[in-house]
């Protein structure tokens, strides 16, 4: 009798590593929430901040190795929903809103910045599915991505760990600031998408200092450098919608 040739139905190592950094990614956001929630502010943005870095290079890993998947997709929509839109809102409620007479606003303004954050999250997987769309907006976003959302929302906490705690003196402004980004990543402008951002050959070497300087600014300066990053993002936005 003849047997069969069985056909090996595992996956591969490679496969799962893009999840596996996904995953951890989740695990940094949630001891980001738990260390604000300790009055640990200064650890809980930190954290955020390198699950930032981490979301932006689980796609990279998967495209590296060639172990797209759906079940990576979803997962990594999973990520960014809670990195960057529920534990922002938890931890600026929490930092700013909570045992205020404004909790009740404040509370309101959280509810907001997540469900804008679900929303962008959701048309950004629905233009995925779409050929068409994809084409279209390939070298660009519409609206503010999920971390660029929480980088701007977290400004006031960013400015409190420079010693100027605007959350607790103006509320209501941080309130309505936090709302305004809410509506950045909801709204249908175009906004830039680094990885399609081509440097003219005679500015490579001005771009590279730019970089480097930047960088050693996060190691010794990190939260004025943020603030001023997220300064010249907003910058970007009115130019970029406008640009065809």
């Amino acid at each position: 009798m003849k047997h069969q040739p069985r056909v090996s139905s595992g996956v591969p190592l490679r496969g799962l590593i893009p999840n596996m950094i996904t995953i951890f990614g989740i695990c940094v956001g949630l001891t980001a929430v738990r260390m604000a929630l300790q009055g640990n502010l200064k650890t809980a943005l930190t954290l955020l901040v390198l699950a930032m870095i981490i979301d932006a290079a689980d796609g990279k890993v998967a495209r590296f190795l060639q172990s797209q998947s759906k079940m990576g997709a979803e997962l990594d929509t999973l990520s960014d929903f809670f990195n960057f839109g529920i534990a922002p809102a938890l931890i600026l409620y929490f930092s700013i809103f909570a045992g205020s007479e404004h909790a009740n606003f404040g509370w309101f303004t959280s509810l907001a910045l997540a469900t804008c954050c679900a929303f962008r999250l959701a048309r950004f997987n629905v233009g995925l599915q779409v050929e068409e769309e994809v084409i279209k907006s390939k070298d660009y976003f519409v609206g503010v991505p999920a971390p660029a959302l929480a980088g701007l929302a977290f400004a006031p906490l960013f400015m409190r760990m420079q010693g100027f705690d605007v959350g607790s003196a103006y509320p209501i402004a941080t309130a309505i600031y936090i709302l305004f980004c809410g509506g950045l990543a909801i709204g249908t402008f175009r906004t830039v998408s680094l990885k399609y951002v081509v440097i003219p050959p005679r500015f490579q070497y001005a771009v590279m200092l730019v970089a480097t300087a930047t960088i050693m600014s996060l190691i010794v300066y990190p939260w004025i450098t943020i603030l001023f990053i997220c300064a010249v993002y907003l910058a970007t936005i009115p130019i970029f919608a406008f640009k065809r």
